[in-house]
Parts: structure tokens; C-alpha cells; sequence
């Protein structure tokens, strides 16, 4: 049904809206969701859909914008005033990224020191609108790498592939965080704030053990290397070369897991599973 050439969604039969579903996150979010049988339906944050009459069971919205597609954050405040209208729970993904400082110091939810980088503004801007609903979660992630997108994990791939030799940072540090990680935390949160009314606020998550760009690059070659010869990349490391060209500080997860029982993950193991993916993926018949 059409109302003015936008399109009305009723949810009778789906409780969450992943918007975004077009994104990492958003595709390993859909995934899940499927795999368990859990009623949703997934749309691009570009899309315009209102809803229709609500039916029994109150639907989520879960936004999941990328950090390496910043023209989703201007779809944002559409669907927020979606949410307004019906008064449907948000969850939205945001980044540590609206921190700035050493790259060694560890944020929390209740810290002020944000950068005044655009990025971290529009961001910060989007989280107080998000904080206009009652109901609403914020998750901060750190470094995000999904191997499916234009971000730090695929452009170094791609360069240990086509050069040889690969100078690298080595004191900017970061917690590699895997979109499907986040996936799962994001689905994890959804299942407890759908039981209890008291949960919402902002939350940090990021994978386990910060590495430097360099230490990041020398275990993505070792995982490639086992689906291709590799051998002649050699690594190199300076200070202020190769690195993230968005650069997101760590955080404490604490908060998340006192409240929800969520542990920080290794990210070695997610990148392990997200370069079998990638590798599987490339070798499928178009």
C-alpha cells in the first residue's frame, strides 16, 4: 500500500525493522535473525516506508548505519521520526569515534572529551536525537572490520595482495571490533530490553586486545596466507604510515556487561572466521 509514492508497512506479521540491512552489520544482523526465526524485515536507511497500524507485538527499530557510508547518517532523523509517531523502541549503532585523545586511553558512556571532527559531531548530534526517546539503546563499537566493506581490514587486504612490500603504523592503537560481533551483541540487547523496561542507555562494546595497525596487519597476512601464497609480503613498521584512515579510540565495556551480561570478544578469532568468509565468497561462481 502507498500513501503520497511512500510506502506503509504494517507489523503484524515482524516485530524488528533492521535499517540498514544493507550495511555489515546489518547484513550479519538479518542473518541471524533468519537463522533463529525471528519475524523482521530489512530496509536500506535510503529507503521511505511509514508505518501502518501496528499489530500485536510492539516492533524495534534497529538502525545500523556504517561508519564508512556517511551519507546514511543523514537518513537517520527519517526514521527516529518514524519512531516518534508510534512510539517504537530505538536501537541504533553508533561509533567511539565521537572520542578523541591518546590511543591509549579507554572511554567510557559518561565521558565528555569528543572530538570536533565532523564525523564525531554529526554523530553525536544523531545520539542526542536518539535520546529523545524514552526507550532507546546507543551501542558505541570500536574499530568495525567486516572484510565487505570500504574499511581498514579490506583496503589492507587489498594492498597485502597487490604489493610486496607494506609499511605500516605501529603505535596508533585500536580494538578491532568484527561486524559480526557486533551483530550478535546488537541481537543479544534486543531479546533483554523486549523482557525488561529499565535497560536503555548508551553502551561500549569493542573486540579484546588493542593492537596497533601493524599488529593487525601481520594477523590478517598470516589468516590470508592460508587461502593464498602470500609469501613474498613483506611488513614493515613506522610510526605515522599506514593506518585506519577512520581512526576509532577504545572503550570500556564494563557497563554493557554488568547490565546485559555481554563479554567483549577476541577479535583474532572473528577475523579468522570474517577472512574464511571472504575467501569462500571470492571463490563462488558468479
Amino acid at each position: 500500500m502507498y500513501a503520497g509514492g511512500i510506502s506503509i508497512l504494517s507489523f503484524s506479521s515482524f516485530h524488528s525493522l533492521v535499517v540498514g540491512a544493507n550495511r555489515p552489520v546489518g547484513q550479519f544482523l538479518t542473518r541471524i535473525l533468519a537463522e533463529q526465526n525471528l519475524s523482521y524485515k530489512g530496509l536500506g536507511l535510503e529507503q521511505r516506508e511509514r508505518l501502518g497500524v501496528m499489530g500485536q507485538g510492539r516492533p524495534f527499530f534497529i538502525l545500523t548505519p556504517s561508519l564508512f557510508h556517511s551519507e546514511d547518517y543523514q537518513h537517520i532523523p527519517y526514521w527516529l521520526e518514524q519512531a516518534r509517531d508510534q512510539d517504537v523502541p530505538v536501537i541504533m549503532l553508533s561509533s567511539l569515534a565521537v572520542f578523541s585523545g591518546p590511543s591509549d586511553d579507554v572511554w567510557k558512556e559518561d565521558d565528555e572529551a569528543y572530538s570536533d571532527k565532523p564525523l564525531a559531531q554529526d554523530l553525536l548530534t544523531l545520539e542526542n536525537m536518539v535520546r529523545e526517546h524514552t526507550r532507546h539503546i546507543i551501542l558505541r563499537t570500536g574499530q568495525g572490520f567486516s572484510l565487505m566493506a570500504d574499511d581498514f581490514a579490506s583496503r589492507l587486504l587489498t594492498q597485502i595482495r597487490d604489493e610486496q612490500t607494506l609499511t605500516v603504523d605501529m603505535q596508533r592503537r585500536f580494538s578491532p571490533t568484527p561486524a559480526d560481533d557486533v551483530a550478535d551483541v546488537l541481537l543479544a540487547i534486543l531479546k533483554q530490553v523486549a523482557c525488561c523496561d529499565d535497560l536503555w542507555g548508551t553502551y561500549h562494546f569493542c573486540g579484546v586486545e588493542p593492537a596497533s595497525s601493524y599488529a593487525f596487519a601481520e594477523a590478517l597476512l598470516a589468516e590470508a596466507g592460508q587461502y593464498e601464497n602470500l609469501s613474498d609480503v613483506e611488513l614493515s613498521s613506522e610510526e605515522g604510515s599506514t593506518m585506519p584512515a577512520i581512526w576509532v579510540p577504545q572503550g570500556d565495556t564494563t557497563r554493557l556487561f554488568y547490565t546485559f551480561g555481554i563479554k567483549p570478544k577476541p577479535w583474532r578469532k572473528g577475523l579468522s572466521r570474517l577472512v574464511r568468509r571472504y575467501y569462500r565468497a571470492e571463490s563462488e561462481p558468479l
